[in-house]
């Protein structure tokens, strides 16, 4: 009974050791790609500092104390960080720069320090994400009678991001497909997809007058100008070459034939 009692002790002596010297909660950190972020340990006695050993899914760095005035010592332990790792003079905070999609992930600190015989333990979940570009509005399906339509459209961004909601203005709803009952007297509204991720939205917008008009329309008319002007200059290309051809044309007519051939038949000729 005796050494069961005590086994039950030293058991739940090193479970109160081991939550001492271990901060079990992880703290969620946000990263954009390309920019830089940083992975707070709230060390209030920086100068106490042994050594910290920063871990991922590899190896990150081993930090060391640097001389009295001096930054810490920083040792990259993983190519992957090369040129990336930035410890602070004052708390020793970690930061990651040029950051890449590929470091998303759980990272773990292990701090050593004069005045406790554990070690700490910080742990962090660190996302990566792209800045959003400008959403699509795009109409899946149209039913329309007696000048009202039942329009769906559907919102996306160009890539497949990851955590990305769609909110509608002025709906109010969110979600990327949305049904509209579109009727006459609600053609001055401005429909507005905004796509949202943790470090960005973006918008585009469609005039209510457009979703009920003829599909091959499309929901911008910016994009019908540019088929205009495309199609126009086209006819251009073709028009102006034969009208310069005709008057050249005309004015060699009634010139002498030169070498066995005629400039008129020429003519005839290339204008076939």
């Amino acid at each position: 009974m005796a050494q069961r009692y005590l086994w039950t002790l030293l058991l739940c002596l090193q479970t109160r050791l081991e939550a001492a010297g271990s901060d079990t909660a992880t703290l969620p950190v946000t990263g954009i790609l390309g920019a830089s972020v940083t992975f707070p340990l709230g060390i209030k006695e920086p100068q106490q500092v042994i050594n910290i050993a920063w871990n991922s899914e590899t190896s990150v760095a081993f930090v060391t104390p640097g001389e009295p005035g001096t930054a810490p010592k920083v040792t990259v332990t993983h190519q992957n960080y090369n040129d990336r790792i930035n410890v602070s003079r004052q708390n020793y905070n970690l930061e990651i720069s040029k950051l890449r999609m590929e470091d998303s992930g759980i990272y773990r600190a292990d701090i050593n320090m004069q005045t406790s015989e554990t070690t700490l333990t910080r742990r962090y979940n660190l996302q990566v994400y792209r800045r959003l570009g400008k959403p699509t509005i795009t109409r899946s399906s149209m039913t329309s009678v007696n000048s009202t339509c039942n329009v769906t459209l559907t919102c996306s961004v160009e890539k497949e991001e990851k955590d990305v909601t769609y909110s509608w203005s002025p709906l109010g709803e969110e979600g990327s497909v949305i049904r509209i009952f579109q009727t006459p007297d609600s053609q001055e509204l401005t429909y507005t997809c905004t796509a949202w991720n943790p470090v960005s939205n973006s918008s585009d917008s469609v005039p209510a007058w457009q979703l009920c008009a003829d599909p091959a329309a499309g929901l911008h008319p910016r994009h019908t100008g540019l088929l205009s002007g495309l199609a126009v200059l086209f006819l251009l290309i073709l028009i102006v070459p034969s009208v310069l051809l005709w008057l050249l044309c005309k004015r060699g007519q009634g010139a002498p034939c030169q070498g066995g051939g005629c400039e008129q038949d020429l003519c005839h000729t290339a204008v076939r």
